[in-house]
């Protein structure tokens, strides 16, 4: 029979995939797809990825064997893997790095250093220090940090050491998993009572055991026992809620063979299980607007729905997840941040029910691995699979099986670019390559789509359906733009509201309507300042100021979580003259108090929704009116729909025109336009005022007359003539060190080496605006690529050029990441 070599991904980042040979008895059921552990190195074990099987070798290298097969069934389908091998082309990261990124953390597995007794020290000296650590380890201490924990400073490495060179102690690899099933205790009758005369005969025995015997009475009434309607088993919690009886009195039953407990395994997801819903009629536009994208559908395979504000694309949305459902097939519905989409999860819910799963980053490990494997069961087990799944950019990797469907909504989010690590992928962009491996339609939905996206459908590469009817024939928000400076220099004032916001605040509010107001900065204040001296607080890892926290009286790195408390005097004078600049919105909700007295003011950031529940505390106070007016930052501006907002107010639009990026004109219109679209969706004509020192400024114009199409243009011929997406490809490198001098010398050579292909167009480099984070300094180059250049060749010729630069002395140590269509 001839051998198997199978190849596999590692979870670390490396290029290669690692050849092991196939133990015998595994040949006939080893799969691509499946977890093996494999040893990597001299001790290390790891759960690593069946990429491949062949019966060819590689020539002139030692093979070790798979040390366990984990799965009986693959865990990964190979449409998965094929992904994963694109996203590692296409982003220049490695197939491991994918690998990491893809896999729910409860999947994956690494070895743990255990230390042993070796029973040999019977005959040998050993100092008190090394007594000490052996004790310890025969108490089965088994691992350096807890030998470390429990001795303190009498622990000592030079002991250690000795112990292993007297074989008195060894160290041993064990892989340990990271999935634990949940279970729940579970009662039920012993086996040997199997009629009515058995049960009464155990219940004559315990004449002298009256709370045994008065816990069994209930046992049987709770399960009615032999009669027709019986339940064979009852959750122990069940069984003992509410009642006198303990666990001891149950196990004495249990010790006696009249019960049996055993362990059931359940779900840690909540099925919530209500009355499903059935699909609510669509508008003539709404209508008009599906046909068109079904249309769409058999020309392209990706559509653009460019559809305004609570015009009613979600209800598209959910007709076309229900056709493709009735064809037995999977649907992929992606959000931009799953946690503040509480009333989208709802609605699927009540139309879909059991079908809908949701896969996010604030699920813990477990529940990732139990979503995983219902998404894994709709291949062979359709009923009991998810067939709808709700999530985050993460959701891309889910093991789909039939694909029918990929839904991105609200695409043109920078959320749903994936940073750091690497892979930094765009789920947008992933999604339309996801359908396109799967054959399935890719729907791509926003009011404000990116210019990429709307380019691509003008140019006829994507379908383009327009939705320019708000549902309800309700009209787009009066935006109104409201002068700060003027506002500023007539002492009007109040607070951080001009007359404008303030007297429509007041209008709204008097009438029990609620309030929206928009501000891109946590915190109390961006920073503190001594007015005697003009020292300002740093922090002391990234070349940032540091935020003021009033209700943790402390100031913050937002980069890196450095903190410290709030000084009382100036470190640099001596003043106590420490006063905020600026404003964020927990100053905000401090300063509106006294401005409307009475009024429920709540705030919604990422300082107010850390738990689990909190957003959807903050949504559930403002849809059953507990809240007069929310304080939010770009939170606010995402899937939300309120029945009685009708005034909005951007408090500083300043700040996000005059960011330096090539896109923040069109960041700063998108941002306006959504949060715009919070506004009177329901019964009147909402009014948004727009605070800004600019008010002569084009955007501004453009934003006032919401004109979407102009503010595109204008930003094409700019993005043209200064060789920006998308008419050229971008790829920014990011050469990062602790050492300036290093960032400096690596990043120059790097450069250089890249100028000599003449064809493509080199930017850098240049410190960004935070240059050191966390330590680390940056220094970036921009590439613009032609489209008619070979993208391929072009990164083959970038990864060549990094490799040679850090192969140079004393250049190993810097860091050069790779950011493929940076956004």
């Amino acid at each position: 029979m001839p051998e198997i070599f199978a190849q596999v991904i590692l979870p670390l980042s490396l290029h290669d995939a690692y050849t092991y040979r196939v133990p015998e008895k595994w040949h006939s059921v080893i799969q691509p797809g499946q977890r093996v552990v494999v040893q990597f190195g001299a001790k290390k074990f790891y759960a690593a990825l069946v990429l491949s099987l062949s019966e060819n070798p590689p020539q002139h290298v030692e093979l070790k064997e798979i040390v366990q097969l984990l799965d009986e069934e693959p865990v990964v389908l190979p449409p998965n893997l094929e992904l994963w091998k694109w996203m590692a082309g296409y982003y220049c990261c490695t197939l491991g790095d994918v690998f990491r990124a893809a896999l729910p953390t409860g999947l994956k597995l690494e070895s743990k250093s255990k230390i042993i007794a070796t029973g040999h020290d019977e005959e040998l000296e050993i100092s008190e220090k090394e007594f000490r650590i052996l004790e310890w380890v025969k108490q089965d201490v088994s691992t350096l940090d807890l030998l470390q924990k429990k001795l303190g400073r009498e622990f000592s490495y030079a002991a250690l050491k000795s112990l292993l060179d007297k074989n008195i102690i060894q160290v041993e690899e064990k892989v340990s998993a990271k999935y634990k099933a949940k279970t729940e205790t579970w009662v039920k009758l012993h086996p040997q009572i199997k009629t009515e005369a058995d049960l009464q005969t155990a219940v004559e025995t315990l004449q002298r055991a009256k709370k045994q015997q008065a816990l069994l009475f209930h046992f049987i009434e709770k399960t009615h026992i032999f009669q027709a309607e019986q339940v064979f088993q009852i959750q122990k919690k069940m069984l003992l809620k509410g009642t006198v009886f303990s666990t001891a009195i149950l196990n004495e039953l249990v010790a006696k063979n009249i019960l049996k407990t055993f362990q059931q395994q359940v779900s840690r997801i909540e099925e919530k299980v209500s009355k499903q819903a059935d699909l609510n009629l669509l508008n003539k536009y709404q209508q008009q607007a599906l046909d068109e994208t079904k249309s769409c559908f058999e020309k392209n395979q990706v559509t653009l729905i460019h559809g305004i504000t609570a015009s009613g694309k979600t209800e598209i949305y959910i007709h076309l997840i229900d056709e493709v459902l009735k064809q037995g097939k999977q649907a992929l519905y992606l959000l931009p941040e799953i946690a503040l989409t509480t009333q989208i999860i709802e609605r699927l819910k009540n139309v879909f029910g059991p079908k809908v799963g949701i896969y996010h980053s604030r699920l813990n490990s477990q529940e990732r691995v139990e979503i995983w494997k219902k998404v894994l069961q709709f291949q062979t087990k359709p009923k009991e699979g998810y067939q709808v799944i709700l999530g985050a950019r993460s959701a891309l990797f889910l093991p789909f099986s039939n694909l029918g469907l990929v839904i991105v909504d609200e695409e043109h989010e920078n959320s749903f670019k994936q940073f750091d690590p690497a892979p930094r992928y765009h789920a947008r962009d992933m999604a339309v390559v996801l359908g396109k491996q799967n054959n399935a339609s890719v729907l791509l939905g926003s009011a404000t789509p990116s210019y990429e996206s709307f380019y691509n459908a003008l140019a006829g590469k994507y379908g383009l359906v327009n939705l320019t009817k708000r549902h309800s024939s309700m009209e787009l928000p009066e935006i109104i733009v409201a002068d700060l400076k003027r506002a500023w220099n007539k002492k009007q004032m109040k607070s951080v509201l001009t007359p404008e916001l303030f007297n429509r605040m007041e209008d709204a509010l008097n009438n029990r309507e609620q309030v929206i107001l928009f501000q891109n900065r946590r915190g109390y204040s961006p920073f503190v300042q001594c007015f005697t001296c003009g020292w300002i607080p740093k922090c002391k890892n990234c070349d940032v100021s540091l935020t003021y926290h009033k209700y943790k009286k402390r100031l913050t790195c937002h980069y890196c979580g450095f903190s410290i408390a709030m000084p009382d005097e100036c470190p640099e004078c001596g003043s106590p003259e420490i006063k905020s600049r600026g404003f964020g919105t927990e100053k905000i909700e401090d300063e509106l108090k006294p401005l409307f007295p009475g009024k429920r003011i709540e705030r919604m950031d990422l300082d107010s929704t850390r738990s689990k529940n909190a957003f959807g505390k903050i949504i559930h106070n403002l849809e059953s009116r507990k809240t007069d007016i929310l304080i939010g930052t770009q939170m606010v501006t995402k899937g939300l729909d309120f029945e009685h907002v009708s005034v909005v107010g951007i408090l500083n639009a300043d700040n996000l025109i005059n960011f330096p990026d090539f896109r923040a004109h069109e960041r700063a219109y998108q941002l306006v336009s959504q949060v715009s679209g919070r506004a009177g969706r329901k019964h009147s004509r909402g009014k948004v005022v727009v605070q800004t020192a600019q008010p002569e400024h084009p955007l501004i114009e453009l934003i006032r007359k919401q004109d979407y199409m102009a503010a595109f243009n204008t930003q094409m011929a700019e993005r043209k003539l200064f060789k920006y997406s998308p008419f050229f490809r971008l790829i920014k490198l990011v050469v990062k060190h602790k050492n300036p001098e290093n960032v400096n010398r690596v990043a120059s050579r790097l450069a250089d080496s890249l100028r000599k292909n003449s064809s493509l167009v080199i930017l850098g480099p240049e410190f960004p605006l935070v240059s050191r984070i966390q330590l680390w300094y940056h220094k970036e180059i921009w590439l613009k690529i032609h489209p008619k250049l070979p993208l391929a060749e072009v990164k083959n010729f970038i990864l060549e050029n990094i490799e040679w630069v850090r192969n140079q002395p004393d250049n190993s140590s810097c860091v050069v990441n790779i950011d493929v269509d940076p956004v």
